[in-house]
C-alpha cells in the first residue's frame, strides 16, 4: 500500500491552486480525504462513508458527488463504490504522479512522452546556445527579482480572490486586515480560515477573524496543525469518532478510527 507524503502533497496542492481554477467543493473534499488518510496512519487507500464526508466538508450529498467526479477527472483520486455494509473506497493519488509536468525541471524522466515533446518545443527557442552567452549577469538578477515580486503579488491576489469568491466584497479596509494576518500566519493558513468560515456558514470578515484569533490563541503555526485542530473539534463535537488525543497506542487509535468510519451510514 502506498504511503501518503502528507505535507509534500499539501504544499504541492497549494502551489497548483495558484495557477489553476478549482472549485471550493473540490478543495474541501480533497483536503478532507487527505486528513482522513493521514489520521488512519498515512494510508492512501481507505473507506470513507459519504455521510462522514458530508459532515466533515459541510457539503451536501450532491455536492460531494460533483466534487468527487471532478477530482476523478483530474486524476487526483480513485474511487470504488461500497458494497453491502461497506463504505466506498478512496485512493489518494500522489500529486507528483497526477500532475507530473509541474516537477519537469527536477524529474523529467517521469514526464509522459507528449508532455516532454510540448515542453521541448516551448523551451528550445529560449535555450539555444547562441542566445545564452549574450545575457548579462545583472539582467538575470533582475529577472529573478521581478519573478519573485510577481510571485508574491500573485499569492496576495490569490488570497483576495478567494475571499471575494467565497465570502463577500473586498473593501480596502478588509484588504489591509487580510495582509496584516498574512504577517501572523502563512497565506495558506488564511485561505484555510476562509474555507472554514464558508463551511460553517460564516460570510463576514468578523467571523473569519474570530477563527484566525482562535488559531493564534491555540498557538497553531502550520496548516497541518490547523487541520488537525479543526478535525479534532469536529470529532469531539459529534462524539461518533474516536478523538485523536485519546490515551491509547497509535496502532489502536488508528484501528478504532478506521472501524468507526465503517460504522457510519453509507
Amino acid at each position: 500500500m502506498t504511503t501518503l507524503n502528507f505535507h509534500k502533497d499539501k504544499n504541492f496542492f497549494m502551489d497548483w491552486m495558484v495557477l489553476n481554477h478549482i472549485t471550493t467543493g473540490e478543495i474541501v473534499l480533497w483536503h478532507t480525504l487527505m486528513n482522513i488518510g493521514n489520521r488512519l496512519g498515512q494510508r492512501s487507500i481507505f473507506n470513507a462513508p459519504t455521510s462522514t464526508l458530508m459532515r466533515f466538508t459541510g457539503l451536501s450529498k450532491q455536492s460531494v458527488i460533483n466534487a468527487r467526479k471532478k477530482l476523478l477527472e483530474r486524476g487526483f483520486i480513485r474511487y470504488e463504490k461500497g458494497g453491502q455494509n461497506k463504505a466506498p473506497i478512496y485512493e489518494m493519488i500522489p500529486l507528483h504522479q497526477a500532475i507530473g509536468h509541474y516537477s519537469s525541471f527536477t524529474n523529467t524522466e517521469k514526464l509522459t512522452p507528449h508532455l516532454t515533446k510540448d515542453l521541448t518545443q516551448e523551451l528550445t527557442p529560449t535555450l539555444t546556445p547562441t542566445s545564452t552567452p549574450n545575457l548579462p549577469i545583472h539582467k538575470v538578477k533582475n529577472t529573478k527579482e521581478k519573478s519573485s515580486s510577481r510571485g508574491e503579488k500573485r499569492e496576495v491576489n490569490s488570497l483576495f480572490k478567494s475571499y471575494e469568491e467565497n465570502m463577500n466584497k473586498l473593501t480596502p479596509m478588509i484588504e489591509d486586515e487580510l495582509q496584516t494576518w498574512t504577517k501572523v500566519f502563512d497565506e495558506e493558513i488564511v485561505v484555510e480560515a476562509i474555507r472554514e468560515s464558508v463551511k460553517k456558514g460564516g460570510r463576514t470578515f468578523s467571523y473569519l477573524e474570530k477563527i484566525l484569533q482562535n488559531w493564534k490563541q491555540a498557538g497553531l503555526a502550520t496548516l497541518a496543525e490547523v487541520e488537525t485542530f479543526e478535525l479534532e473539534k469536529e470529532l469531539e463535537k459529534n462524539k461518533k469518532l474516536i478523538p485523536f488525543r485519546k490515551q491509547t497506542t497509535n496502532e489502536e487509535s488508528q484501528e478504532d478510527l478506521f472501524t468507526e468510519l465503517l460504522k457510519e451510514d453509507f
